[in-house]
């Protein structure tokens, strides 16, 4: 079942909880909790939400044990005059008039619930419309809207101290599209008192004006006098009762604020102790001295009564105390004696499991877990006292090196998951620095190890300073790394080995001012360049060296060469984005193979009828050609998919360069490009390996036609062969050590950008001039050949000296075998056996059906393994099967053949598809399938594997 949204804030279970303890005090509401599945820690934290089974179990059992169906707004009524309401009521109070409460809706209501959108208006004075309109993927119920109806009347008694009364014209739970709401109240008191004295000074002023003209004098002052003491009471009375009103919301305010104020000094107070144990540790290296920093200072800026830490061993067999607070002298003994094991997969206290798990945990009643405890483990919880706790782990990438644990035993203050998210920063800071304590106290422990550590350490170390970064020290792995020796690499700037490109700039200067600023830092990426200004990827992490008087002199890097690491990243995300083109390639191929079928094969069957004379013979051949060619781009595709290379023969790529240099394709570039030079300069020896001859000369011929495009009309190409070992340090290593054959293209052209060189393998990503030459496919296609070859490619260049591509490919020590002698047509000509054609592609059934009809075949075509298995089920018995491997929805090829061989044991087949020779395949081969054919067919290459298999003698 999906996960219901967490939509209702605390604070509305927290007032119902309230209530429930308030009115009534006698019912069990542990027992309310339990069938909500709330618990109280999660009732506490102001942070926590609830879903809707949440809070429908908590109001179900709250009418269950109290008798009230009418409880939900009972407890609206009481949500905004109590505490549990927090920043609710503090900005309700906040505001000079009822109705500006009821505005603000909008904007408070979200703080309590996530399930309806709320809208207010004024309609008058003592007025407002309030509607409601739940989420469409919430479904409230009707007690709900009476707990609404609770709240709306209560925030009158903020102001007035008298319900507000609610009218509810429209209500979703009778059907309407929302709840809506009027709310109405009585005003206070105090304006209308002040009204009476405006009208008792109107009236006053106009009894004097008369009295001025009619009477004598003596009664216009008993007037005036009389006139001005009834005002002046009237006067007095109202702002007696504003005052009063005042001091009351004012009272109110303060004591709704006092909590908020309260938060936030505990939060102010967390971000400083993070700050101030990342201040202390960033100096000091003593472990049990880092320990006691850390728990003095969660104890100065934390309101917790008790805290702990404990570390493991070197070997992290055992979690050992190491600080704590809040423990007297004897349970302090206690605990510096206590250990727990690590190496027991059957222990299951919460400190071990949060060491292994590396996950923080809050556990509200230990009590309920202690029957899991070893008897050790519950001797020493009843000794300690705890009831509730949090755990966390102390962890650096990946290691976990100890936990954090806090509780509180005396002041009872719930922990929530507000603390444990504040104490996951302590533990981190507390990682970092024990993780940084640790490397420099073991280096530290023996000045004689140190250097022998340092000096033969297989990371790379330096020394740097601080103004100029300048190296002033470094190992014998950092000499291995950059390939400079020690004097050259000593005095020259770490700097200026960075990468040229902006982002590695950007990232040393901004390391360089750390450093400046005293400042450590961990596992930094940055491209460097070696000696032979060769990319290397190392992770640095720097610690500043400081001198007796605390001054920062130098700084000391560990790097970590990821060189591999990022290549086989940068592989991964390559193959990807291949394996996408692949699939689309593959495809496409697919569907070019089944339109080419026409076009190769029968001009086959026509050029038979045809004499080379006759004025159709030319244009059959030029379609017969124009179809080839069309298949070799089929097999580009194919070769992109990495479904076309066919790893077979044993090739020397001698015989391939030799291959290239004779073909027409070379004569093609040479009179395109008459300025260039190709020189070749081919081993002595052999330089063999397992492949495809066809496509390792198509893959020489796209990076020869890249390097005479990078050469625009004049300059040398190169083309080598040689035999290579590479070992595990070679950095152009990108496969496993051994012997290599490696076929290098040079140039002299005007090299590759170092933006450009990370994507020359990407499919259609060319800098060439559109229309000239190239589509961005070519070096893509190289690569997935490589692949399937098991080699790597490694390439340099450098903008303005030309580009040198390297393919290496595995060297093998077998034999070359060389294919017998191509059949004459007469010699694969048949005698009337029966062929019995199997393929779901009614194009492909008819030319094979056709051509060997032609070459004297008695054949039968069928379209699918199905119908192959039901034809020879009825008595037929074909001298030799031709299965498609590929077939529709159904049984493929092998499986067709696997059901023959149930009643026809000793069936000749020969298997054909369009891709390469796949493994299922090769387990039809290993059964007793004979040749393998590629589509779409030739007449030659059909004809000669059927007439050899059925002439092979079995056994």
């Amino acid at each position: 079942m999906p996960e219901l949204p967490q939509i209702y804030n605390s604070r509305i279970l927290k007032s119902y909880y309230a209530y429930l303890n308030e009115r009534y005090p006698d019912i069990d509401i542990d027992a309310v909790l339990n069938y909500a599945g709330v618990s109280k820690y999660e009732l506490d934290d102001p942070g926590h939400w609830f879903n809707q089974q949440h809070v429908d179990r908590f109001q179900e059992k709250s009418v269950e044990l109290t008798g009230d169906p009418a409880i939900s707004r009972e407890v609206g009524r009481y949500a905004v005059i109590s505490d549990s309401s927090g920043p609710v009521k503090q900005h309700a109070l906040g505001l000079l008039k009822v109705a500006s409460i009821y505005l603000l809706l909008t904007k408070l209501y979200p703080m309590l619930s996530r399930g309806a959108k709320v809208t207010s208006r004024k309609i008058s004075s003592n007025k407002v419309e309030i509607d409601v309109i739940p989420r469409v993927d919430v479904e409230e119920k009707p007690y709900q809207c009476e707990n609404r109806i609770g709240i709306f009347e209560s925030l009158a008694t903020l102001h007035t101290n008298k319900f507000a009364t609610i009218d509810h014209p429209q209500c979703v739970h009778r059907g309407d599209k929302s709840c809506n709401y009027v709310a109405t109240w009585e005003e206070p008191i105090h304006p209308k008192w002040k009204r009476i004295f405006l009208l008792a000074l109107g009236l006053d002023v106009l009894v004097l004006i008369i009295a001025a003209f009619l009477g004598p004098f003596y009664v216009w002052l008993i007037i005036f006098f009389a006139g001005g003491l009834g005002m002046m009471g009237i006067f007095c009375r109202a702002l007696i009762l504003e005052r009063r009103e005042l001091t009351r919301v004012i009272q109110n305010q303060g004591n709704a604020a006092e909590d908020h104020i309260q938060e936030i000094d505990y939060r102010y107070r967390g971000a400083r102790l993070v700050q101030k144990i990342g201040q202390a540790t960033s100096a000091i290296l003593d472990i049990d001295q880092l320990a006691r920093i850390v728990v003095q200072n969660i104890q100065d800026y934390l309101d917790f009564d008790r805290g702990i830490i404990m570390l493991a061993d070197k070997e992290r067999k055992r979690l050992f105390y190491s600080a704590g607070f809040g423990f007297d002298d004897t349970m302090a003994d206690l605990l510096d004696k206590t250990q727990f094991r690590l190496d027991r997969p059957e222990a299951k206290g919460v400190f071990i499991q949060v060491f292994k798990n590396q996950h923080p945990v809050l556990v509200d009643d230990i009590g309920a877990l202690r029957d899991s405890f070893s008897l050790k483990s519950q001797r020493l919880i009843d000794r300690i006292g705890s009831k509730a706790l949090i755990c966390l782990p102390i962890v650096h990438e990946g290691l976990s090196l100890g936990i954090l644990a806090v509780d509180n035993i005396v002041t009872k203050r719930p922990l929530t998951k507000s603390d444990m998210n504040l104490l996951m920063g302590v533990a981190y800071q507390t990682a970092v620095s024990l993780f940084s304590a640790k490397a420099f106290q073991e280096l530290q422990s023996s000045e004689e190890r140190f250097r022998s550590l340092y000096e033969n350490a297989p990371t790379a170390y330096i020394s740097i300073r601080i103004e100029d970064a300048v190296i002033v020290n470094c190992n014998a792995a950092a000499i291995r790394l950059f390939g400079y020796e020690r004097k050259s690499l000593i005095g020259s700037s770490l700097l200026q080995h960075v990468a040229s490109n902006k982002e590695s700039q950007r990232r040393s200067q901004w390391m360089h001012e750390l450093l400046k600023n005293g400042r450590p830092f961990h596992n930094e990426s940055i491209e460097l360049i070696d000696c032979e200004g060769r990319s290397i990827w190392v992770n640095v992490s720097l610690e500043p060296f400081r001198d007796a008087k605390g001054r920062v002199v130098e700084g000391r890097c560990i790097l970590v060469d990821i060189t591999k690491q990022k290549y086989l990243e940068e592989k991964l995300q390559h193959a990807q984005r291949m394996e996408t083109i692949g699939t689309l390639a593959g495809g496409v191929a697919h569907d070019l193979s089944n339109i080419l079928a026409a076009i190769v094969s029968y001009p086959d069957l026509l050029l038979m009828d045809i004499q080379s004379d006759s004025p159709l013979y030319d244009p059959l051949m030029k379609i017969k050609g124009a179809g080839h060619r069309a298949a070799a781009i089929v097999q580009d595709l194919l070769t992109l998919s990495r479904r076309g290379v066919p790893i077979a023969d044993v090739v020397d790529l001698n015989d391939t360069v030799k291959l290239f240099l004779d073909s027409p394709e070379y004569d093609d570039l040479m009179a395109r490009h008459a300025g260039i030079e190709i020189a070749a300069e081919l081993s002595s020896e052999m330089v063999s390996i397992k492949g495809s001859p066809v496509h390792l000369t198509k893959t020489l011929m796209n990076v020869v036609f890249n390097a005479a495009e990078a050469l625009l009309d004049e300059g040398v190409i190169r083309i080598r062969t040689q035999k290579q070992r590479l070992d595990a340090g070679d950095l152009r290593l990108k496969g496993e050590p051994g012997e290599y054959a490696v076929l290098t293209v040079e140039d002299t052209g005007h090299g590759i950008a170092p933006d450009d060189l990370k994507r020359v393998f990407e499919p259609f990503f060319t800098k060439k001039v559109m229309g000239r030459s190239g589509t961005g496919l070519g070096m893509a296609i190289v690569w997935a050949a490589v692949e399937d070859h098991k080699g790597f490619i490694d390439i340099e260049s450098r903008v303005g000296h030309g580009t040198t591509v390297r393919l290496f490919f595995p060297a093998t020590s077998e034999k070359r075998t060389f294919p017998r002698p191509a059949m004459e047509p007469i010699q694969y000509s048949g005698k009337g056996e029966k062929v019995l054609i199997v393929d779901d592609d009614l194009e492909h059934r008819e030319i094979a059906t056709r051509m060997l009809a032609r070459l004297g075949y008695n054949t039968t075509a069928v379209e699918s393994g199905e119908a192959a298995i039901v034809k020879i089920e009825e008595d037929y018995n074909p001298d030799i099967v031709i299965l498609d491997m590929e077939l529709g929805p159904g049984l493929d090829g092998l499986e067709t053949y696997r059901r023959i061989l149930n009643f026809h044991k000793d069936q000749k087949a020969i298997i054909a598809s369009g891709y390469s020779e796949s493994l299922r395949v090769k387990k039809a081969r290993r059964l007793g399938v004979g040749a393998f054919i590629k589509k779409p067919y030739s007449l030659k290459d059909i004809g000669a594997a059927v007439r050899y298999e059925i002439d092979r003698k079995l056994g």
